[in-house]
């Protein structure tokens, strides 16, 4: 290029405008401005949240390259997160359930005119697949180079990692995901149920989402964990590479892996997933509690701004496909959609049920899978930890935005419990298939009558709420309950008799949990079904039960 020589006249004016933009850059960020700076108290009374609270977006030109998705990323400057002066940073994986958050900031970092960047936000996702390194980044903290502020987990493996945490006051925000789909379990030929799983090898990456999906299985099939032989593995993915290798008869992983396992074994075949366990495995973020002490606000803007997200994305989710093909290494368009396929995306509204915010008592909400994770990882001596489920979560920030949320998403009326939200159809073909079908789990439970009677006591309906936990943990698939008796007195009127229990129990879940109709398939099998002998008080004890099946 070309030297330009300037004149006299052409060098004052340069300086006069390099003393201009110096005082413009003085007034912008050395002089404190009302609401900016210092540490903000632990509340969110007062705080802007709505789309325009910090203008419209950053301005400027680009500090870097928006990696993972379209057009120039966002500068931080006065306009974005007002006393943060940084990224707010996000550790996340390669995984569908984040189509909402990626669609809400135009990629990995904030895009200009992104839902993010109208809120006056400034967001970066780490894709940090390795689990121990992701725990590293939180220990370090935002502020640090490598570290961030908010990190991903499930409600599982939370339980079991809160301990190793809690000296960072660590709380939940919110559900970003249900896993549907996304986790399951490929055996072989002869394994027809989870009770078939008795004494056979069964390979899993210890003290992940998948160990506790086997955990589950064998918990609601009254097996032990002494009962298989577990074959635990350094990762989900070599877990599914031992069963294609046949050294185990069974594997616990994820997609797409699990089922390309299944698909390469001769018989191979897939048990159960989360598709039908679909209130199981639960995705959440977790934020540092300095984050969250300091900057309440932002924390509220970036859960309205992925609500929003998440609104879109439901709503046409293709616009979600190329923005995670574009976040994560080795993710093509057309994986990015099976991604998307394995998750559900929670909205606002379905975030208040989940962590029952507004007072509702849900069979599967946040703590209840908290502290039944909790509970299965103590009996393994994973944890010692007993810290319940409502004390590692903080609703504060959803319950900040829902005047906002409402403009966006219509009028939060009360909780609608989740038992009432399934993504299937019940056809009649399908139901009378079910009364014959083999189960892949049976969950059996002693109800006592009194003799010739079915109506339930208190103490039966205290004990049936374990059976509808295990109805609403399948969710979208059907439960056969079966009413047993012993052998004792008429045949006919046994049947009868047995029918009539299963109904009443069947009319308790509806009534009480507001379970679909069509959900259950009742059957009266009367003494035809013993599982011990008649002979004895205590066989027969045991032949009077009810058996809840779970039927794909």
């Amino acid at each position: 290029m070309a030297k330009v020589r300037l004149n006299t006249g052409g060098k004052l004016l340069i300086v006069l405008i390099a003393l201009a933009l110096i005082g413009v850059a003085v007034w912008q960020f050395a002089i404190p401005k009302k609401g900016d700076g210092g540490d903000k108290p632990d509340a969110l009374e007062g705080t802007e949240i709505g789309a325009n609270a910090d203008g419209a977006s950053s301005g400027g030109d680009s500090t870097s390259s928006n990696s993972g998705g379209s057009g120039d990323a966002v500068a931080v400057n006065a306009e974005t997160n007002k006393g943060l002066g940084r990224p707010i940073k996000i550790g996340i994986v390669t995984w569908g359930g984040y189509a909402g958050g990626l669609y809400a900031n135009g990629g990995l970092k904030t895009a200009k005119e992104s839902i993010y960047a109208r809120y006056g936000l400034n967001v970066e996702f780490k894709v940090i697949d390795d689990y121990p390194a992701s725990r590293d980044a939180f220990k370090l903290g935002g502020d640090a180079k490598g570290g961030i502020d908010i990190m991903w987990g499930t409600v599982d493996s939370y339980a079991l990692e809160y301990d190793t945490l809690k000296d960072l006051e660590p709380k939940v925000i919110m559900q970003y995901d249900w896993s549907r789909g996304g986790d399951a379990v490929a055996v072989t030929r002869e394994i027809k149920n989870v009770s078939d799983l008795k004494g056979k090898r069964i390979a899993v990456a210890e003290a992940t989402p998948s160990h506790y999906f086997a955990l589950y299985l064998l918990s609601q099939a009254d097996l032990k964990t002494s009962d298989v032989n577990f074959v635990f593995t350094a990762s989900a993915v070599e877990a599914a590479s031992l069963f294609k290798q046949g050294k185990v008869q069974a594997a616990v992983s994820w997609s797409p892996d699990v089922y390309q396992a299944a698909e390469a074994v001769d018989g191979g075949h897939i048990l159960a997933s989360t598709k039908e366990a679909s209130a199981l495995i639960a995705d959440v973020f977790i934020s540092r509690g300095d984050f969250a002490t300091k900057h309440p606000d932002l924390i509220a803007k970036f859960l309205l701004g992925w609500f929003e997200g998440v609104d879109a994305v439901n709503k046409t989710p293709e616009k979600s496909f190329q923005l995670m093909a574009d976040a994560f290494q080795g993710v093509e368009l057309d994986d990015a959609k099976g991604m998307f396929g394995d998750v559900k995306l929670p909205s606002y509204a379905e975030n208040l049920t989940f962590f029952e915010a507004l007072g509702n008592d849900e069979l599967r909400g946040y703590s209840d899978i908290y502290n039944e994770a909790s509970n299965l990882w103590r009996k393994l001596g994973k944890t010692s930890g007993r810290t319940m489920g409502k004390d590692t979560v903080n609703t504060k920030y959803l319950l900040a935005i829902r005047e906002e949320a409402e403009k966006l998403f219509g009028k939060v009326e009360g909780v609608k419990k989740a038992t009432k939200e399934f993504d299937f159809d019940f056809d009649q073909a399908a139901k009378d298939a079910a009364k014959t079908s083999a189960p892949i789990l049976t969950r059996r439970i002693s109800i006592f009558f009194p003799t010739g009677k079915f109506e339930l006591d208190d103490n039966s309906k205290f004990i049936l709420d374990e059976a509808a936990s295990l109805a609403q943990t399948f969710g979208s698939v059907r439960m056969r309950v079966t009413g047993n008796t012993d052998s004792q007195g008429n045949r006919k009127s046994n049947v009868a008799l047995s029918e009539k229990r299963a109904k009443a129990v069947v009319a308790y879940m509806i009534d009480k949990h507001e379970f679909p109709k069509d959900k259950f398939v009742v059957i009266g099998a009367g003494p035809d079904n013993p599982v011990a002998s008649n002979d004895t008080d205590d066989g027969r004890k045991q032949n009077r039960r009810t058996d809840f099946e779970i039927i794909k």
